[in-house]
């Protein structure tokens, strides 16, 4: 008796699965996945193979979600399993509905130490207050899970920022942190807040913050906390003019990705870019809108005295059809004012649907390239869909459309790769040759890759289309000096016959020899042709 295995875990590992049918070890695999004996099921899937090993697995989770502190102190805790990858922890039962975590004190408390597997934690539809929390302890035993690299906010409250950030920096790991809807009730920042912001452990590793809005709206969220939403979040960092880089917890963030921006002034803007002084790559999605317009003369100075390492500029399909024009005017401004735009090697843009620069948004957008210059090193532009464009947007729309000029890289003489897509809607619609006038006016030295996406409607004349598209060998063979991968895809086209893969094949010919073409056909049936 005294050798007997004294667990469920050692029984599986001592007999390595005794010489019973399949049929029953497969039930109590089964019976353990219903009693959620994660610890045994490890050990089944690590001393089996085959169907044994892949229903083990089935019942080990990957991520956990827990709503009470009941489902927590319900966990058998053994020694092998280390936990799911991902921990959800949820207050509200539907959306807008934010009520308290007391139940993440438990997890806390209870599986430090244990769950070493997690790298993720979620938190949703929750209210951070001190009431329900012991926030040193919690604190304390969160550290201990010392393997999270991601942390997910979804429509969380926080009473105050300091809150919010003491959480933030409580995982000594932590690289991304992704913020949903996310508000703070008392977002004002004094001396007194910020001293304590400068006493926290600044994180090496988390350099990605991704601020986005709720996946839909609703109703039922209180106005008085809307209007922190993620601005709250960002205050403390405008807060300080003139950062000390050496002591702010948020010195290290190198990716920032925005839903939407919507702040006081320009200026604020500018000083959250000088307040991230390791920014590497900057993503606005949807609008951008600043509540006053204009810069004074000691803006202008705090910025041109920043340091910046802004690289790669993402801007979104929303932030051209509902940004306001004139704070997108002034997006640019900052990004010259602080030298940034002359360090950028690469940029992402969605310009109106022509490819022409035909509305002050476009206008800005292409003086952020043009000021690029020799330091741009790829291009990527997604023309709008037609009538994407909101009146708001058509008001600046240039007197001429068919005077206005192309979307103008000839600055850009160091360019390496070039992306553009567009939508054709019908047989008359000039894009593929404006699309050709773009690809006239690139530089030839640099540039090695190109790839272009057209979109097809169903109205389109095939004739029509692909005697237009004829025209890209001659234009692709013009003494792209550097060229050796042109990446072409054509998406809905109504039929793709043996004439169209001859004309692609001559295109083959005309390129250089060292220069590989890839075409890509995805018909309206759904019929897929590669060359």
């Amino acid at each position: 008796m005294d050798n007997m295995p004294s667990t469920v875990t050692d029984t599986v590992a001592a007999a390595v699965l005794p010489h019973l049918p399949v049929e029953i070890w497969l039930s109590i695999i089964d019976e353990l996945g219903a009693q959620r004996e994660y610890d045994a099921l490890e050990a089944c899937a690590a001393f089996t193979v085959g169907v044994l090993q892949e229903r083990a697995q089935t019942y080990i989770p990957d991520t956990m979600t827990f709503r009470t502190r009941e489902e927590v102190v319900s966990i058998v805790l053994r020694r092998r399993w280390e936990g799911p990858q991902t921990v959800n922890i949820v207050g509200g039962t539907r959306r807008g509905e934010r009520l308290p975590i007391p139940h993440l004190a438990t997890f806390a408390s209870r599986l430090a130490g244990n769950w070493t597997h997690a790298d993720t934690l979620m938190i949703e539809r929750a209210e951070w207050r001190g009431q329900d929390l012991d926030l040193h302890s919690v604190l304390l035993d969160l550290a201990l899970f010392d393997r999270i690299g991601w942390l997910h906010l979804y429509e969380v409250t926080f009473p105050t920022v300091l809150s919010f950030w003491r959480l933030v920096y409580t995982f000594p790991r932590l690289n991304s942190l992704h913020l949903y809807d996310v508000d703070i009730i008392k977002a004002d920042i004094d001396a007194r807040t910020l001293a304590a912001l400068h006493l926290l452990p600044a994180r090496r590793n988390l350099n990605r913050m991704y601020l986005l809005p709720p996946a839909e709206s609703s109703d039922e969220r209180p106005a008085s906390l809307a209007a922190h939403s993620a601005a709250g979040l960002l205050q403390v960092i405008i807060a300080q003019a003139v950062p000390s880089f050496e002591t702010c917890p948020w010195r290290n963030i190198e990716h920032l990705h925005f839903g939407d921006v919507t702040l006081p002034t320009a200026a604020a803007f500018g000083r959250l870019l000088c307040a991230l002084p390791a920014l590497r790559e900057l993503a606005i999605y949807g609008p951008c809108i600043f509540a006053e317009h204009g810069f004074n003369s000691s803006d202008v100075r705090i910025l041109a005295g920043a340091p910046s390492r802004l690289a790669r500029v993402d801007l979104g399909a929303d932030f051209s059809t509902q940004s306001n024009p004139q704070s997108v005017h002034e997006v640019v401004d900052v990004l010259v004012h602080c030298s940034a735009s002359r360090r950028l090697k690469h940029i992402a843009a969605w310009p109106s649907p022509s490819l022409r620069v035909l509305t002050s948004i476009d206008v800005s957008l292409n003086r952020l390239v043009k000021h690029a210059g020799q330091s741009l090193e790829s291009l990527t532009l997604a023309a709008l869909p037609q009538g994407s464009l909101p009146l708001s947007n058509d008001v600046s729309t240039c007197a001429f459309p068919s005077a206005a000029r192309c979307f103008d890289v000839s600055a850009n003489t160091r360019i390496l790769r070039l992306e553009c897509s567009t939508t054709i809607a019908n047989e008359d619609n000039p894009l593929i040759a404006l699309l050709l006038e773009l690809l006239c006016q690139t530089p030839l030295e640099h540039i090695n890759y190109i790839r272009l996406i057209f979109h097809v409607k169903n109205e389109v004349d095939s004739g029509k289309l692909w005697a237009s598209l004829s025209h890209l060998g001659a234009v692709l063979s013009r003494g792209f000096i550097k060229l050796y991968h042109v990446a072409i895809e054509l998406h809905g086209v109504p039929e793709f016959t043996e004439s169209h893969e001859a004309i692609v094949r001559s295109w083959q010919q005309k390129l250089l020899t060292w220069c590989v073409l890839n075409f890509d056909v995805v018909e309206a049936s759904g019929t897929q042709h590669h060359l």
